[in-house]
């Protein structure tokens, strides 16, 4: 099997098609046909997954209600063969316990699994993701005196986070997988039951066929597997919890920014905070977390700190190799090389920017900047284990305190299909994403509960850079995402309350599954990515024990078209 350009025959089914060649579906695709499943993955993207403008005026047009709350769609997702990866950092994070736990102040919390259920997949999702081992916590002793806070816990990264080289070449390598890219799915089509797929409805080179298997996984992203889904709900409005049920809604990412400095006591001890190679050759950095006792007694939602850089953009800090490389990422041709576009316009700040002080700051220690960039681009860009960040070091001992933070599920924060299509004819979307109050609230409380804990244990402070009253409005200025699409398809136990169960089936259906951090029922504080794979890889294991695979040198099955 291989990437290939013509669609299956009309009497070819597989053992599960996978839609979308993202880390998720690869992932899953490669799980799934490791368990001896025939796979077919199809992606709306190119194999170098690359969009002239004519392939992006012909996607479906999405219109974002608010863009100071959500990123534009060009900056979050990509079609093609490695998917969002082309556009990730690499971080990787577990769900602690409490993130599918009922909390009795997170209004649709409570997911109908459990953490125990997803550890088993954590060294598969960390495999194919390439962050080393599934460990999280670190060895290294907790700061003493620190109380309910915990700087035990570790994020992981990538080692490459674009991952269309290496898992997208093991998916065209394996046997029982067959990859189509430019394939755009228009259509699901339901049994007269209503309770299984007859087909998908597939665009390919101006033709439309169909795809036929025996079972079906939307791994498509999660605003594109959402599109699709009220696309069948305006046809079918009895499907996926109702007309005005769950599907689109509790539309969730995080919040992060930074609204004040870590002043520690001890200079040095910022080495327990910068990043650090691991035993697994991975890097890792530990974070600022709260204990479940905490969270639940001062109604906290999931947040975790970590040192950081003052914003590159802010000349203020006088830092010479922060003001080149802020420089660097203004240059837009070079800055897109050097970042994804969100994040790299999140370091260049707001317009109207000025260069001239950037450039006095240079001028001071030029040698100095030149040395730290090189560094910086080879550890990068050049070594096989690229290295996420940096920390530049002072001695004072400051640094910026970044904050990231859960977004609580609220059913008015949603995705919609609107008046509008694209060049093949498919549904645009309206997205209207909100952040409630409690969600500032509970950044703020996060703040003092940390500063409390930092000053009790003598190992420093927190220090404000706005007054009290303006702090939510801080927070609320930099709350933005559209990056991590959390919600829209829901996991529940009751149908009317979600769209998949906890097997990620879509309630009511026997064939078709969903692997998309759509199905999270709460956000947590980690990014997505790992959690998504997990669950990927625990659908993949649940398909091939539920199909009783054939043999991976069987052919695909033949059956009779419809």
């Amino acid at each position: 099997m291989s990437i290939t350009t013509e669609p299956p025959t009309p009497t070819e089914i597989y053992d599960c098609c996978v839609v979308g060649a993202g880390p998720v579906g690869l992932s899953l695709a490669l799980e799934a046909a490791n368990a001896g499943l025939r796979v077919l993955v199809l992606d709306a993207g190119t194999q170098a997954a690359k969009e002239d403008a004519a392939a992006r005026a012909a996607r479906p047009p999405v219109h974002v209600l608010d863009p100071a709350t959500h990123a534009p769609i060009e900056q979050a997702t990509r079609r093609g063969l490695g998917g969002s990866s082309w556009l990730w950092g690499g971080r990787c994070v577990r769900f602690e316990a409490i993130d599918f736990e009922t909390r009795d102040y997170v209004d649709g919390s409570g997911w109908p699994l459990s953490q125990a259920d997803v550890l088993p997949s954590e060294a598969a999702a960390a495999a194919y993701l390439d962050c080393g081992a599934p460990t999280f916590r670190s060895a290294a002793a907790d700061w003493a005196g620190l109380g309910e806070v915990s700087l035990s816990q570790l994020e992981r990264w990538a080692r490459q986070p674009k991952l269309a080289a290496r898992l997208g070449s093991r998916v065209a390598a394996h046997p029982g997988i067959s990859v189509l890219c430019e394939a755009t799915v228009t259509d699901i089509i339901i049994n007269p039951d209503g309770a299984g797929v007859t087909h998908l409805q597939v665009l390919h080179q101006s033709q439309t066929f169909a795809i036929r298997a025996a079972t079906y996984v939307l791994a498509c992203g999660g605003l594109e597997t959402t599109r699709l889904l009220l696309t069948v709900q305006r046809r079918l409005p009895s499907h996926f919890g109702g007309a005005d049920g769950p599907l689109g809604r509790y539309y969730m990412g995080h919040l992060t920014g930074s609204i004040a400095n870590i002043q520690l006591t001890d200079a040095a001890d910022i080495r327990d905070l910068d990043f650090s190679l691991d035993d697994h050759n991975a890097y890792v950095r530990r974070r600022f977390t709260f204990s479940e006792r905490t969270q639940r007694e001062r109604h906290l939602l999931n947040t975790s700190f970590y040192a950081d850089n003052p914003p590159f953009y802010e000349e203020g800090h006088r830092n010479a190799t922060l003001s080149l490389v802020f420089l660097a990422l203004s240059l837009a041709p070079v800055g897109r090389r050097i970042l994804a576009e969100g994040i790299r316009l999140r370091h260049i700040g707001p317009r109207p920017r000025r260069y001239a002080p950037h450039l006095l700051n240079i001028a001071k220690r030029p040698f100095r900047a030149a040395a730290d960039v090189t560094t910086i681009l080879r550890k990068r860009y050049l070594s096989p284990v690229r290295k996420p960040g940096f920390l530049l070091r002072n001695a004072g001992g400051s640094y910026a305190l970044h904050f990231h933070a859960e977004q609580t599920p609220n059913p008015d924060s949603r995705i919609r299909l609107n008046g509008t299509t694209g060049a093949d004819g498919q549904p645009g979307l309206d997205i209207d994403f909100r952040y409630a109050v409690q969600d500032l609230d509970s950044v703020l409380a996060a703040h003092q509960y940390l500063d409390e804990q930092l000053r009790a244990s003598g190992r420093g402070r927190v220090v404000y850079l706005d007054a009290e009253d303006q702090r939510v409005s801080s927070v609320l200025a930099q709350a933005t995402d559209g990056f991590h699409h959390i919600g829209t398809t829901r996991m529940s136990a009751d149908p009317g309350d979600g769209v998949v169960d906890s097997d990620c089936k879509v309630h009511g259906m026997a064939d078709l599954f969903i692997a998309s951090s759509s199905v999270f029922r709460t956000a947590g504080e980690a990014n997505p990515t790992f959690l998504a794979v997990c669950l990927a890889v625990r659908l993949a294991r649940h398909l091939s024990e539920e199909l009783a695979a054939p043999a991976a040198d069987a052919p695909p099955r033949p059956v009779e078209a419809a």
